[in-house]
Parts: C-alpha cells; structure tokens; sequence
C-alpha cells in the first residue's frame, strides 16, 4: 500500500510539472515565432535586395552589350561610305588600319565582294575568316542589312568575340560586305565582376544547345564544351525569368539571374555567391535563437524554483492527505501551508474529514439495516422459488395423465360428441399448461436462462401458421382474421422462430380473447435495414374492447392486467405481454401498443433480423425424427395413472417396459437387469429420484453406466441443473407429449449405422407393411400425409428425377443420407438400404454408378407405391 502512494505521489508530481513546463513553453512559444517571423522577414529582405542588384548588374551588362553593337553598326555604316574602300589592296588595307586603332574593341576588319571572297582585311592574324565570319557576311548579304554572328569563344582562356557585317552598297548595287570582328567586353574593365566585387560575381556565356560559350572567372578547357549536363545550364538555355538558386560549375551555391544577349543566340547567366547575400542574415537568426533558448530556459528554471516553492509543495501535502482519505486513515489532516487557494483547501479538506467520519458512522448503521433487508428479501425469494417448483410439480403432474390419456383418447374411433368432448378436455388441459408455462418462462427470463437460436426460418409461413392455430377460436366467435403481407419482404430470415413464434401466439390469443365482433388483421411489413438486418414490424389490429389510457402502463408488468374484472371474465395470468416484452427485449427489437376504449388496439413488435440465404430449400430445413432401435427401459413411477400412460406410449414405439414404484426397487431392478435407459421420475415415496440416481452411480459396476433421465414436473433451470449434477443424463418434462417423447427416444437410442449391404436383385421395392402402419397409429393420417408428400417431392428433386446423373458425388451422398431416416420409418425398407450403400460409396471413394442406379430404379418404386397409397386412401 504504502509502495503505491508512493507512485501515486510521483504521478501527481510528474502530471503536475510536465503541465507548469508545457504552460511555460506555451507562454514562450508566440515570443519566439515572433522574433523568428522577424529574422525570416529580415532573411527574405536580404535575398530581395540581392536580386534587385543582380537584375541591375546583368541590365548594366546587356545594355553595354547593346551600346556596342550599335557603335558597331554605325562604325561599319561609316567605312560602308569610304571611298578608300575601293582603291585596291594598299589604300584598303592602310584605311581599314587607320581606323581599326581608333575603336580599341575591334580586332579584325575585312572587306569581302559579293561571292564572300576577301579583297582586303586587317586584324591581329589574318585568319578572320571563321565560321562566324562567314556566317555574318552570308547573312548581310542575304537579307541586305546589318548583320551579327554567333558569340563564341576566341581562345581557351574564355574571352569573346563575334562578327559584325554590313553590305556596302552603291546606287542601289551591292559591291561587297565590310565585317568586323569585335569583342563584347562582356568581361572587361566595366563588367559586372568588376564593378561589385564584394558579391563574389561569376559569368558565363551558354548558347542555346548548352554549349559554353565564355566563363568568367575563366575555367581552363571549358570554353566551347557542351556543359548541359549542369542544372544550371540547363536553366540559363531555357532562360527564364526569376531568381534562382542553384550550384555553379564548379559546384558552390549561388543566387542566378538570366537575360538573353538580343541578337547572339546566348544567354548570360549571373551568379552572385549565396553566402555573400544572405550569410550575415542567417548568422543574425542563429545568435538570435540560441538567445531565445538560453532566455526561455533560464526562465523556465527560475519559474519552475519559485512554483516547486509556493505550488508543488503545498499541494504534494494536500494530495497525502487525500489518498489517507481514500484509504480510510480519516484521522489525517492537511498542513496549513502555503497562502490564498492552498490554505483555503487545507481548510476544505480537513472540514471534508470531519465530515466523512461523521458520515460513515451513519452508513454503518445503514449498512447493517440493508443487510438485515437482503436477507429478510433472500428468503421471500427463494420462498417464491420454492412455492413455484411445489406448484409446476402440483400442476403438471396431473395434466401429464390428462393431456396424455385425452391423445390416446382422440386416437381412438369415437361418437362425434364423445370427440368433441375429448377435445374440450384437451383445450382446457392446454390452457392450464399454458398458464404453468407462463409462470415457468418468466423465471426462466428472470434466471438469465433464456438461449435464443438463429436459425433460418421463413417468416411468412410463420405468420400463416401461427394465424392458423388461432383461427379456430376466433372462427368459432365468427371474428375473421385477416393478414396483410408486404411484397418487399425477403424470402427467409435468420432468428428464434420458436420465440417468435410464442410472441405472436400471445399477441393473437389476447386479440382473439378481447375481441367480440368485427375483425383481426395480422399485418407484416418491412421498415427499412439497419446494420443488424431488415428492419420487420408486425401488428396485430382488433376491434375488441380497448384499453383506457390511464390503465395502459399495467400492460407489459407481471401478474398485472387493466382491472380484476378482466381476470374474472377472460382468464390468464397477467404474464404473457410481460414476457413478450422480455423476449423482445432479449432479440434487440421491440414492442408497444396504441388502443382507443371500445375501438380497439393495435399491438405491435419491430425487430432487426438478418436475411438467411435465399438458395436453400425450406423443405430441407425440416427436422425429420430419426428413427430409433428398440430398447429395454424401466420406468419409476409411483402414481399409477402415469405408469399406464407412459407403458402405453413406449410399448407402441416398439419398446420393452418394466415399472417400479419408488428409488429403492429401481436400485434393485438395475442391479437384477440390463437397461438402456431409466426414466426416474424426482417424488416418489420412500427413496426419491435423486437418491436413487446417487446410489446407482456410486456402485461402481456396469449398472453404474446405465443412461438415467429425470422425468418430472419440476422444470424450473435451477432445478433441471441440479439433476445434472445428481448424475442424471438428461431430462424430460411433464406432462409429458408423445412427440416429445419419441424425439427424445431417439436421441437416446438411435439406430445404429448399416453396413454396406451387397446389391440386391431387382424387381419390385420393398415395402414393410407392418412399419407403415406403426408410424400412422403413432402420428395419425394426416402427418402421415404430409411426411409421404415430403419424400415423393425429394425423390422426384433427386434419383427419381430427370437426369440424377448429373449430380456431384458430394451433393449425391447429401440426398442419400436425407433420404434414409424418412424412408425407413415410412416402410420403404429397400430404399433406405440402397440408399445407404450408395452413401457408403460417396464417402469411401468408389464407383457410385451401379449403386445410384439400384437407388434410382427404387426411388421411381417409392414415387409408385406413394401414389398408389394416395389413391386408396382418396377412395
């Protein structure tokens, strides 16, 4: 304990100063984006100032560029009109001489005639007559005007030059062409290098394919090379406009500037070094962060000393004294440290303690009185769970002997009145089970032992059955019931039909109980989908008696219905919508109601249910009873009404029956005889079930093993789990049903799997008389009907169908298996064996044609027999 007030204590601390630290920062946070704004805004100055004066530097240079190109033209213009250029060789050359010296910028003059071919020249060398020479001349003369070669390097040094010509022209006839070879003084003594050393200038010259012309300060063996694998190179050829930065020739980082030399087909590229315009800036925004740092910091210091003094302090005491509160030591007080807030809360605190002790002493006395409550509240309550076992067992138990002997009864031939009076009993009977039912649902709800089951079910057909076990009643109080459908329901949903099923049977039996003339409409429709399924309400719609609206709120509340009156003159429990709602409530959905006094009500339920794959069939859906092998069973019945009732039923299912009266003769009888099984009722006089059963399991011999079912009333889950854990098996209500009965009876004795049987001969199917009318005696005509229309519609689906050949092994040995069981217990004995076999041989591997075609020929067989029973039963 004491280990973790101390780490409760770090957190407070740590939560505490990591908040006072980021607060701090936040503070400190807008002053520095300012000054850092500032030092950016600063930096951007710097750049826009450098690039004001690079566009300066590199207009001086192009306009001093212009400035001698037209000092050329007017310079070949003047010599144009000489005179002396006409006079041969000697006064050509000493003219041209004379006044090549006055212009320091030209280094070659020539004067060519019209074919291009020299007649005088003077220069440095006499090889003036390069490529860019002839191509100013060709051009002059071509286009009859002033004329400029390409600027291109003179040596590899890096200096340059190109060609000036202009065509000389005498009364409207071109005698020649004058050119000049000239230095752009691109790099000379006013260049921008030169005129802004600080900035650290570089030049170059590119022509248009990225070859470079002239590179200032020169790069020994560049001039003249293609150097377009360079950025920057590559940027000064498309020449563009703006200020870039990129790494020069020789790989330092620079701020560059393009223009284009009007009439050369170059571009100058200026470059001034990066560091030189902006280094000091960004020396001036590094000081002034590591001082921002150094200032914050050592705020931060400073504020987080006087907070540990005046804050954390203080409140560290106050936190040990409300995790001493929290623990129960409310003998600590706080210290009165600190000032304002702090001392006040001490105060608060210490108020707060004298209060909670005060406090508790009053919730111990309340304490020992809730408890005193619970226990007075667990013993009404288990006297309710005991009251409702003591009276399912006294209910239930005399219904098992009416509703059984009523069936048998309704079996046998009987006057017309003598069947209606039989009926009656097994209504009356019915609804007194209802009632007990009611009450054993809702303590199952209250358990907690209610397991809902998503299986695929068609809800149409539900509605239509569940409207047809209700239609007989309201038929006989001449009220109709009507059901509305909506055609945009899908074909089957996946939920609890059982459970559903039971909602709907309420909301229909009250509908049917308060209605005495008009009608009932059963609707269905779809709402919409939600993330859960389609959204499905159905309401039930009355013209019964109403329900006044200050009495509605009774409705869905236990053992509670409108007025006494309704119980006296209608009956029920006051149950049923209490569990509808309940059951609602577990399914996700739910139910209301609107009524109108001596109009009617309309009760409804909406729920979300997912939709079930549309492509199986329904009919395969049906669970079909497995048959099951005869067995050796005893029976410990003390009352004697159900020792017949029950003798009867097993004896019919073809079984052997032993009876004993209480727990000791059935620890006897198991110990004299083998059994399969042992129905154990739980009350019987002397040794009771439960007793019995804990003997039989402890003898420790072969008895011991016997397979032990609890038959009895007591079906409450509490109940039901302590049988399973006396060492009972499994268990079975009563009253006990006769289906029931046989489906249970078939769980526990099932028959066991055939061997493959060898082919038979053909001719006619087999068809056990004797097995066919055991099944008709034990589920009547009518299901005998409907259980023969199943197989024949299967049969003509599968071997008795078109081209049965044309199924996959796997979906074959599915049909096969589903046949067995049902032709088995409706007599077609061959069928199932055949059927079998060909199961068998689906599973092992082998060749299926001769078996599927034996089960074909006796499937066609069975599609005969059945109709031929149809026909004699129709006659």
């Amino acid at each position: 304990m004491k280990r973790r007030v101390t780490k409760l204590r770090r957190l407070h601390h740590s939560s505490l100063f990591w908040r006072f630290i980021l607060i701090g920062i936040a503070v400190l946070m807008p002053l520095v984006g300012a000054l850092v704004q500032l030092a950016g805004e600063e930096r951007a100055r710097a750049i826009e100032a450098t690039r004001k004066r690079a566009e300066m530097l590199a207009f001086h240079a192009v306009q001093s560029h212009n400035h001698l190109v037209d000092e050329a033209r007017a310079f070949l213009a003047f010599l144009a009109e000489a005179e002396e250029l006409r006079s041969g060789q000697p006064g050509c050359r000493a003219f041209l001489n004379r006044h090549m010296r006055l212009h320091p910028w030209v280094s070659a003059l020539q004067y060519s005639d019209v074919s291009g071919s020299e007649i005088c020249s003077i220069g440095k060398n006499d090889n003036v007559a390069d490529a860019g020479s002839l191509t100013a001349i060709r051009k002059a003369l071509q286009e009859g005007a002033f004329s400029l070669g390409e600027l291109s390097s003179a040596s590899t040094a890096g200096t340059l030059r190109m060609t000036a010509a202009l065509p000389v022209v005498r009364e409207g006839q071109t005698l020649g062409v004058i050119s000049a070879r000239i230095d752009p003084q691109l790099f000379g003594e006013r260049s921008p290098a030169r005129l802004a050393p600080d900035l650290d200038v570089t030049m170059f010259v590119v022509d248009r394919k990225g070859t470079l012309a002239a590179h200032h300060p020169p790069l020994g063996g560049a001039a003249g090379v293609a150097t377009d694998a360079h950025r920057v190179v590559q940027a000064a050829a498309r020449a563009p406009q703006g200020f870039f930065e990129y790494p020069d020739l020789q790989g330092v980082p620079r701020l560059f500037i393009f223009q284009d030399l009007p009439g050369t087909g170059t571009v100058l590229a200026l470059g001034l070094h990066r560091d030189a315009a902006i280094a000091s800036v960004d020396e001036a925004l590094r000081y002034r962060l590591v001082m921002i740092t150094l200032i914050a910091g050592g705020s931060l210091m400073l504020g987080m000393l006087g907070v540990e003094s005046f804050i954390f302090r203080p409140v560290r005491s106050l936190v040990r004294t409300a995790e001493a509160f929290e623990y129960g030591e409310l003998g600590t007080r706080a210290p009165r440290r600190g000032a304002g807030e702090i001392r006040i809360l001490a105060r608060a605190l210490n108020r707060m303690a004298d209060a909670i002790a005060e406090r508790e002493g009053e919730l111990t006395a309340a304490k020992e009185t809730a408890e005193g409550a619970l226990g007075r509240a667990n013993i009404a309550n288990q006297a309710k769970t005991d009251f409702l076992a003591s009276m399912s067992h006294e209910i239930r138990t005399p219904l098992n002997g009416i509703i059984g002997y009523t069936e048998r009864l309704l079996d046998e031939p009987l006057h017309p009145r003598q069947h209606r009076y039989a009926e009656l009993i097994q209504v009356s009977a019915s609804a007194l089970l209802t009632v007990a039912n009611d009450i054993l649902d809702f303590s199952s709800i209250e358990a907690g032992q209610i397991k809902l089951q998503a299986e695929p079910f068609s809800l149409v057909a539900l509605v239509d059955n569940t409207v047809s076990i209700v239609s007989s009643g309201a038929q006989a109080k001449g009220i109709p019931i009507l059901v509305e459908l909506d055609r945009g329901l899908p074909g089957r949903f996946l939920g609890d039909e059982a459970r559903l099923r039971q909602i709907l049977l309420n909301l229909l039996n009250n509908a049917v109980k308060f209605t005495h003339q008009g009608q009932i409409v059963a609707r269905v429709e779809r709402k919409g989908r939600s993330e859960r399924g389609e959204i499905v309400r159905i309401s039930i719609s009355d013209t019964g008696i109403g329900i006044p609206s200050d009495k509605r709120n009774r409705l869905f509340k236990r053992f509670s219905q409108v007025d006494p009156s309704i119980r006296r003159e209608f009956g029920g429990t006051g149950l049923g919508l209490a569990i509808s709602k309940h059951l609602m409530e577990l399914m996700g959905g739910q139910i209301g109601m609107e009524s109108e006094e001596g109009k009617g009500s309309t009760f409804w339920i909406e729920l979300a249910m997912p939709q079930a794959d549309e492509s199986s069939d329904p009919s395969r859906d049906i669970e079909i009873p497995a048959a099951c092998r005869p067995g050796r069973i005893l029976l410990a019945e003390d009352i004697e009404i159900n020792q017949e009732l029950v003798r009867t039923l097993l004896e019919a299912a073809g079984h052997q029956v032993d009876i004993v009266s209480n727990g000791a003769e059935a620890v006897e009888a198991v110990q004299a005889k083998s059994y399969d099984i042992v129905l154990m009722d739980i009350q019987m006089p002397g040794m009771d079930g439960v007793t019995a059963t804990r003997i039989i399991r402890a003898l420790g011999t072969q008895p011991a093993d016997v397979f032990i079912v609890a038959m009895t009333a007591n079906v409450l889950p509490q109940q039901v789990r302590s049988f399973r854990e006396a060492g009972f098996d499994d268990h079975i209500g009563k009253p006990l049903r006769r289906a029931d009965l046989l489906a249970k009876l078939a769980q526990w004795l099932p028959m066991q799997e055939s061997k493959t049987q060898e082919p038979v001969a053909d001719g006619p199917a087999r068809f056990d008389e004797t097995d066919f009318g055991s099944f008709i005696s034990l589920f009547g005509r009518e299901r005998t009907d409907q259980w023969l229309d199943r197989l024949e519609r299967q049969l003509r689906q599968t071997f008795a169908g078109d081209d049965p050949t044309a199924m996959e092994r796997d979906r074959i040995g599915k049909e096969a298996h589903a046949v067995i069981s049902q032709a088995a217990l409706l007599g077609f004995s061959e069928l199932a064996e055949l059927c079998t076999t060909l199961e068998q041989a689906c599973i092992q591997g082998g060749d299926i044609a001769v078996p599927l075609e034996r089960a074909c020929r006796a499937a066609q067989n069975a599609c005969d027999r059945i109709a031929a029973i149809r026909g004699l039963a129709s006659a």
